[in-house]
């Protein structure tokens, strides 16, 4: 139930000194939980509460913080205090002591006890051995384990004569013309999955100055406080991937960043004359703290070619 109140926190004689407005979210004859409390409240500390004309004082038994300037708050009654919800609510049960609580379900669980019915005859009892599940399948299954041996023990002279002999055939080696029949051809092993061209010749390589033109990845800072830079060499496949990638100077772990990005860039297809070519390029990856990274592609002449 929501009730409007008023709250004073700390001494009540002054009537503006700690006063705020509060509401009740769930109300009882001991207690209740209080809503839209600017201040935070501290366990055990005492608290008037005024609803209407009626004051009383009431102990805080926890506090919540929702937000900035909004808690919520658990209270009790200090003491046999009178009813200030100005509402009717049914008596509260008295709380008993851990030994009432023993001496309750004690008395319940004797009322409970009914005193069986006489039997004119006992009935048969299974002996104890034989009540259990278990027991009663290890029992059967020796029983069945025995009556199968007794009813093979005249053959066991027929199995002690007879013997079981198994010949693996050991392979035989092919011969000559067997051999000279197969028609074998040389293969090559695949590459990794970053490589997927192969070439019979070796490849031509030309120098590259200019950031992946088909899929580009920024590298993430490891620690936005730091900065650094790393100097990477990137060669790059026929096809356009990342096929190797050698780390010129840099220091962990932003040369494990730069590397994890380098890994995902894609660049389109090289070619010298008609023929598939390597690219090379170098890339300085600059960490400058607060999550900014640039990228440089310099050449060996000194152009480069940039990227923020």
């Amino acid at each position: 139930m929501v009730l409007p109140l008023r709250v004073w926190v700390g001494d009540q004689a002054e009537e503006t000194s700690g006063l705020q407005l509060a509401h009740t979210i769930d109300i009882s004859p001991i207690g209740g939980r209080l809503g839209g409390l600017r201040t935070e409240l501290l366990p055990g500390q005492t608290i008037t509460l005024q609803r209407g004309q009626l004051r009383a004082p009431f102990r805080v038994i926890w506090n919540t913080c929702l937000a900035p300037g909004e808690n919520q708050a658990g209270v009790e009654a200090v003491g046999l205090s009178k009813n200030i919800w100005g509402v009717e609510l049914p008596k509260s049960t008295p709380r008993r002591s851990p030994a009432e609580h023993v001496f309750a379900a004690a008395n319940s669980a004797d009322e409970a006890v009914e005193t069986p019915a006489p039997r004119s005859r006992p009935a048969y009892r299974l002996p104890a051995i034989f009540r259990s599940k278990r027991n009663q399948w290890a029992f059967g299954l020796g029983f069945l384990i025995l009556g199968s041996l007794l009813c093979l023990a005249p053959y066991r002279n027929g199995f002690s004569s007879a013997h079981l002999a198994i010949h693996w055939a050991s392979p035989v080696p092919p011969t000559a013309a067997e051999l000279a029949q197969w028609d074998l051809k040389p293969r090559r092993a695949p590459l990794a999955d970053e490589v997927t061209t192969w070439h019979s010749s070796p490849v031509p390589r030309i120098a590259v100055v200019e950031a992946p033109n088909r899929h580009m990845v920024y590298p993430v800072s490891p620690n936005v406080k730091l900065s650094g830079k790393v100097n990477l060499n990137v060669l790059i496949a026929t096809d356009g991937h990342v096929k190797e990638i050698k780390v010129v100077s840099g220091k962990q772990p932003f040369v494990h960043a730069a590397e994890q990005a380098a890994r995902q860039w894609r660049y389109s297809p090289y070619a010298v004359k008609g023929e598939p070519a390597e690219g090379e390029a170098n890339v300085v990856v600059a960490f400058r703290g607060a999550d900014a990274v640039s990228l440089e592609f310099p050449s060996a002449n000194g152009s480069q070619g940039s990227k923020n």
